[in-house]
């Protein structure tokens, strides 16, 4: 029986994947749902056809890290969902697209709200825990809630290695109250970061106030409890210095007393986290090194994470940003590039994005090289929303423009005349942004 409605199931599920290629749709959810409604259990099969499973899930840098994974993994046979389809039906789809008999690797991004259902049947032998950030709070709630489900979830997985980012101190908790086996990353580097709006001030162990002496960006640093020693002093993978370029960053990694440096193609301190927590499960996977790090310096990414377009005389430059931690490090990122810029927010609020706006206000968004932009194009549903914000940031008001039709504001923005156009575009809005640049750049 079981048999049978799982075969209706993955038919069901390509006929419907079919159907919305006619209408050039990706589907990269809805066959996955179709069959799930049929056969709950449909996972099931992927955990029985993988012969290992790696679950990437965290607040920021999922499906970054998922799709690095993915390239230093290319030699082998792998099942992954690379664009970001990361609840139960983006995973169920990625089967139906790419239905074999085995592969080598299971390699999914899992939203951490989604962790529960498909990790029942998920029995994964790898899970990278990236961070934990204040995000969709209408959906979510506070983060304390999302953290707590996710530890539940994984202490139904013992035998799961984890691979944490230690320098949040939400995310190291888990080495001190989960019996699983734990591998530790983080930054051990000079950072200028100095904002205190997003700090995690209590120990998640005992309560008591932690003592930073460095801050990398949110509540992630270097940090210490007086009273139960809760710290991140020991890193099983550690990053000891980063030299940032204008678009790529040389990080070396230290593990087991040994330097590895990598020419890495994309700027900013958590792009350093991503590279850092791959290169820790690329080790543990026993890779050959020198060729994760070829990998590594030939990584290209195309789906709006820090892809840039050329256009005419200038660069457009894609980043999403849908939480108040990833805004204001990509503010941080457009504060060190001193070309002449325009940049354009689109801001919406529909579910997939979190119907309430009030996190922009988390986010520091004010430029501190505010000379060197032209323009702030204000665009998405919630247009009006953000130019109050960049109004609230002392920008001059002439230089602000408001448009809810984001290809409109796109058409003028990439116009100006400035070197860069940087659009940062929330969730709902990535793909439309950045397949309309691509079309527009290929005339």
């Amino acid at each position: 029986m079981m048999n049978i409605k799982h075969d209706l199931a993955l038919k069901m599920g390509k006929l419907t994947l079919a159907t919305l290629k006619l209408f050039n749709r990706t589907g990269t959810a809805l066959p996955g749902k179709v069959a799930l409604t049929i056969d709950k259990s449909f996972l099931e099969v992927i955990n029985q056809k993988c012969d290992k499973i790696i679950l990437v899930t965290g607040t920021n840098g999922k499906t970054t890290t998922n799709n690095l994974i993915n390239h230093v993994l290319s030699d082998y046979n792998l099942l992954s969902n690379l664009r970001g389809a990361n609840m139960r039906q983006g995973v169920a789809s990625t089967y139906i697209r790419n239905t074999q008999e085995s592969y080598d690797y299971g390699l999914f991004e899992v939203d951490e709200g989604s962790l529960d259902f498909v990790s029942s049947y998920l029995k994964a032998d790898y899970i990278i825990l990236t961070n934990f950030f204040r995000d969709q709070l209408d959906r979510y709630g506070e983060i304390e809630s999302i953290i707590n489900e996710v530890m539940e979830d994984i202490k139904l997985l013992p035998d799961s290695k984890l691979i944490i980012n230690c320098d949040d101190p939400y995310v190291n908790q888990f080495k001190y109250k989960l019996d699983n086996e734990v591998i530790r990353f983080g930054l051990d580097i000079i950072s200028d970061y100095s904002e205190r709006n997003l700090i995690l001030k209590k120990c998640p162990l005992c309560g008591c106030k932690l003592e930073y002496s460095k801050f990398n960006y949110g509540h992630l640093g270097n940090y210490n409890c007086p009273k139960c020693e809760f710290n991140n002093n020991t890193k099983e993978y550690c990053v000891n210095s980063i030299i940032q370029n204008d678009s790529s960053q040389t990080i070396t990694i230290n593990h087991s007393d040994k330097d590895y440096t990598i020419e890495y193609p994309y700027v900013g301190l958590y792009n350093a986290y991503n590279l850092c927590g791959v290169f820790a499960l690329a080790n543990e996977l026993k890779l050959d090194i020198n060729k994760t790090i070829e990998q590594m310096e030939n990584f290209t990414f195309s789906l709006g994470r820090m892809e840039e377009f050329n256009y005419k005389n200038k660069t457009i430059k894609v980043i999403l940003t849908k939480n108040p931690v990833g805004l204001s490090q990509v503010t941080r990122i457009i504060s060190h590039d001193d070309r002449t810029k325009s940049i354009v927010h689109i801001l919406n609020d529909n579910p997939a994005d979190g119907r309430d706006i009030s996190w922009i206000w988390d986010a520091n968004t004010s430029c501190t090289n505010d000379n060197t932009v032209t323009n702030y194009y204000c665009s998405g549903i919630r247009a009006e929303d953000m130019a109050l914000k960049k109004k609230y940031d002392d920008v001059n008001t002439d230089k602000i423009h408001i448009n809810d039709n984001m290809y409109n504001t796109i058409n003028t923005a990439i116009e100006d005349d400035v070197e860069i156009v940087y659009v940062l575009p929330t969730y709902t809005a990535i793909f439309e942004t950045r397949d309309y640049i691509s079309k527009i750049v290929k005339r």
